[in-house]
Formats: structure tokens, C-alpha cells, sequence
């Protein structure tokens, strides 16, 4: 059974981890930082809950989004902080963290990073919203997955903000079966592989073969699905 197929664009269904962060913000007062309006680490206008993709920080995200036809590989979301901007994103070996935002991008060219709103979100201005509140108070410090697992307690970058987003209501593009996305692509079937007797699905399994069955109708969320769905637009460049 594909463990996303229940989801919908109405995002019914939002994910158990997510759920009790949202029913807390109605009745949390945020404060905004003591600097908010004064920070200039952004060639955009930030906003908390604004996502920003780029390359070069997993190259397991990399070659998916190579061959997913996305710009980018990896996704982070911005939030609010007393010191400035900070992104909170997926680092393949500590996990879920966060950096500031100029640190983030530093060393990139303007092109080389892009940066989304979802278009019908609240305006939280430089406060946090709910979903920068989602993707730190509860993903923060889970370790990375690098197997792509469907649910768990570890996470990769397209999976954070598609979680942290359908938390606050919106479901930000449509996961792919790993069949249709590795057909007639061995390097990333065999990437989806490494230390297969490790996958949560083939710890029973005694080939890698029989393993490939298991999990090649499991599903993967991309930057490239997420960077296209309509209810995201682009701020910069």
C-alpha cells in the first residue's frame, strides 16, 4: 500500500508528528523578535515559513533531483529568531538542524538558490508561523533518513517541508513510486540500495533483489514536485 496515498490536496489527514503543534498556536501569543524589521540578510523580503532550496548539501537529494528534473536538491524553511533569520533544514549527517540564513547561503550566487512563499499564508511577517513552528519543535534534532523510509523519526529535506507544510493545512506537491522515478536508471536504483540490509523494510530479507521488490512501490517526495505545485510562488531570483 503506497503510505501516501491517503493524502489529499485538502490535506486531511495532516501527520500525528505535526498535529499537536498546530492546536497549540491558537493559543500561543508570538512575539516578534526585538530586531524584526531591521535585518538585511535576505535579498528578499523574508517571512518565517518561507522555503528555500538549494544544492550541495546531500548528494543523495542531488542525484534525485537530477533525475527528477528539479533545479535543486535539498529544502529548508526559514524561521524568526532574536538574532536574525535562521533556516531549518536536513544535514545528511547530524540530521534535522538549523544554521542562519546568510550562513546557509553563504558562498552561493544569487542563482544559485531560490526561495517560495506559500501563497495562502497567513502574513507572520518576521514572527514565527505555524510552519516554521512545526519543522523546529517537532523534526528539530531527528536524525536523518537516508534510506527514504515513508514515515519514522528521521527525515530528508523534500519530506521536512512537505510535513511542515501539510501541518499548517497544505499539502505541497505529490510523492512518486520509486519504480517510476529509478525506471531505466540503475545508479539511482542502486542509490536507493546502499546498505539495504539496514532498510527498515528489508531487515528480513535476504537478498538485495527481494528487497528492490519491497520498496520499489514505496514513494519519495521531491524538490522538484514541491518547487511546482500551484500553491507556491517564487520570490527569488
Amino acid at each position: 500500500m503506497n503510505p501516501f496515498a491517503c493524502l489529499s490536496k485538502n490535506a486531511r489527514n495532516i501527520d500525528l508528528r505535526f498535529a499537536s503543534v498546530v492546536a497549540c498556536l491558537a493559543c500561543w501569543t508570538i512575539t516578534p523578535p526585538v530586531h524584526a524589521g531591521e535585518y538585511d540578510e535576505a535579498v528578499w523580503d523574508w517571512r518565517a515559513g518561507d522555503l528555500i532550496f538549494r544544492s550541495g548539501i546531500d548528494p543523495f537529494d542531488d542525484l534525485i533531483a537530477t533525475y527528477a528534473g528539479a533545479q535543486f536538491g535539498s529544502a529548508a524553511i526559514v524561521r524568526a529568531s532574536s538574532g536574525g533569520p535562521r533556516v531549518v533544514y536536513v544535514d545528511p549527517d547530524i540530521g534535522v538542524t538549523e544554521i542562519m540564513l546568510d550562513e546557509f547561503v553563504a558562498g552561493l550566487d544569487e542563482s544559485d538558490y531560490a526561495a517560495y512563499r506559500i501563497r495562502e499564508a497567513g502574513d507572520w511577517g518576521q514572527s514565527d508561523s505555524p510552519i516554521s513552528y512545526n519543522a523546529l519543535l517537532v523534526a528539530y534534532g531527528k536524525p536523518a533518513d537516508r534510506y527514504r523510509f515513508p514515515g519514522g523519526d528521521a527525515y530528508y529535506s523534500a519530506e521536512l517541508v512537505f510535513l511542515a507544510a501539510l501541518g499548517a493545512g497544505v499539502q505541497l506537491g505529490q510523492p512518486i513510486r520509486l519504480s517510476e522515478l529509478s525506471q531505466d536508471r540503475p545508479d539511482l536504483r542502486h542509490a536507493f540500495l546502499r546498505d539495504w540490509q539496514e532498510n527498515p523494510y528489508c531487515q528480513y530479507i535476504a537478498t538485495e533483489q527481494a528487497c528492490w521488490e519491497l520498496i520499489r512501490d514505496t514513494a519519495v517526495l521531491t524538490t522538484q514536485a514541491i518547487m511546482n505545485d500551484p500553491d507556491l510562488e517564487r520570490l527569488h531570483p
